[in-house]
């Protein structure tokens, strides 16, 4: 019995340290057709296995989970199926030499040890003039916990409270995007100009629990909503007033709460947009295929043949069984023998996820119009996702019904979708500016919810 332990104790010693041999922080760079894209993984032991995540800044993917991460025979694989990954790498040296692995195309891609380090100015540092608490609140209708961070300015009783709804896919409290910090860096900047601000990690994000993948508007502002409630039962902001930010399809949902609660007494939009769902789409698709040079002719092809999908997805009834097959079928009928059905496939995915469907379906009119408090709608002049002058004109004439004399609209030059002083306002530009939100846009924001609130 004594050796048969010794042998199993040697066992597992040797499988930790074989683990750890592999575990930490590991970068490498793809070289696609003359461009360069920069890869980091994280290696960790959970639970006696490995567990890796992985980072592409300049895409804007920061933290993305691994579903298995093996290591045999001197062998790293890492799987991961949201974005159609594979990593395989042989280890020696201390370094990987392997390939990324996307939709059955490999591309080199070698390891060694170590982080990608960015300049990020703005990034908030200590001390702060503040006080943080970290809050867990209850979406008891869809039986999640979602955890956040309150930032309260020193000194100053019952400030105007703004709560953060972020943009489009899982994001956590901070905003991790492109290599920026952008909620965290918009919270520091508001409350040590004395609000106070509640950012929180999204559903099956960080701390909070739930799925994202299977939720869209409607879900999204009901988590709002509940943190709105859970913030005003809070005896230290009992005279406050409270308000939303809401950023990208965060600035959807943001007026939509506010045309309904009359616990809402103030809306920031940041990129929100201003005409419906499916054009907006539409609109984004051409703006980005033209900077890249994008022949006409071939971008009112595609706007044709995926504006077809999305009158589907608009026109069909809720919780439409067989939504995502009828897609792919119009989809596979119209683009015929020339694409492959397992790219159509891929398409089909991407456009029929919960939070896509509901962001085709949205038409902003409908509730702009209602909202009776103080509203700002802020667009950048050079962002491609939420072209700002089709959304801010809807945006403008969706007030102008509302008979709403607190409201504001503001084009800034210069200024991409994350609100940054951008040359191009293309994606691939977010991580290559250090500035992760430009002063004017944090200025404007404080300055106005503070009139707005403070009188």
């Amino acid at each position: 019995m004594k050796a048969l332990f010794t042998l199993i104790l040697g066992f597992l010693i040797a499988l930790t340290s074989y683990s750890q041999e592999i575990t930490g922080d590991w970068t490498g760079t793809v070289d696609f057709q003359g461009k360069k894209l920069d890869f980091a993984f994280h290696i960790q032991e959970e639970n006696s296995a490995l567990a890796t995540t992985m980072d592409i800044p300049s895409q804007g993917l920061m933290a993305g989970k691994a579903a298995t991460t093996t290591f045999t025979n001197d062998t790293l694989v890492a799987t991961f199926p949201d974005f159609n990954i594979i990593y395989k790498g042989a280890f020696e040296n201390d370094r990987f030499t392997g390939n990324i692995i996307q939709n059955n195309f490999p591309v080199s891609l070698n390891l060694e040890r170590g982080v990608i380090t960015l300049n990020r100015p703005q990034q908030p540092k200590a001390p702060f003039n503040y006080t943080t608490k970290e809050l867990v609140f209850k979406n008891k209708e869809d039986d999640i916990q979602l955890a956040g961070t309150l930032t309260l300015p020193n000194y100053i009783k019952n400030p105007p409270v703004a709560i953060i709804i972020s943009g489009s896919g899982p994001q956590n409290r901070d905003g991790d995007m492109f290599g920026h910090q952008l909620y965290y860096v918009l919270a520091d900047y508001l409350t040590r100009q004395g609000i106070a601000v509640f950012r929180y990690d999204e559903r099956g994000v960080g701390k909070s629990t739930g799925t994202f993948k299977t939720a869209g508007i409607p879900e999204f502002t009901r988590d709002a909503t509940e943190a709105l409630e859970y913030l005003k039962k809070r005896s230290y902001l009992k005279e406050s007033k409270f308000g939303f930010i809401g950023h990208s399809i965060g600035g959807i949902i943001a007026p939509q709460i506010a045309a309904t609660n009359d616990d809402v007494d103030f809306t920031v939009m940041l990129a929100g947009p201003g005409i419906a769902g499916d054009q907006l789409m539409l609109s984004q698709k051409a703006a980005l295929e033209r900077l890249l040079n994008v022949p006409e002719a071939q971008i009112q092809q595609g706007l044709e043949m995926i504006g077809l999908a999305y009158e589907i997805i608009v026109n069909a009834p809720e919780n439409h069984r067989d939504l995502k097959n009828e897609v792919n079928a119009a989809l596979l009928n119209k683009l015929g023998p020339n694409v492959p059905a397992q790219q159509v496939e891929s398409i089909t995915n991407q456009i029929t996820t919960p939070e896509i469907i509901s962001l085709l379906r949205t038409k902003p009119s409908t509730y702009l119009s209602k909202i009776k408090t103080p509203i700002l709608a802020m667009n950048g002049k050079k962002d491609l996702q939420v072209p700002y002058e089709e959304n801010l004109e809807a945006i403008k004439e969706a007030f102008a019904s509302s008979n709403n004399e607190r409201t504001r609209t503001v084009a800034f030059e210069g200024l991409n979708h994350l609100f940054q002083e951008s040359t191009t306002g293309a994606l691939t530009e977010y991580s290559e500016i250090e500035q992760t939100m430009a002063p004017r846009a944090l200025t404007l924001i404080a300055k106005w919810i503070k009139e707005e609130t403070i009188r």
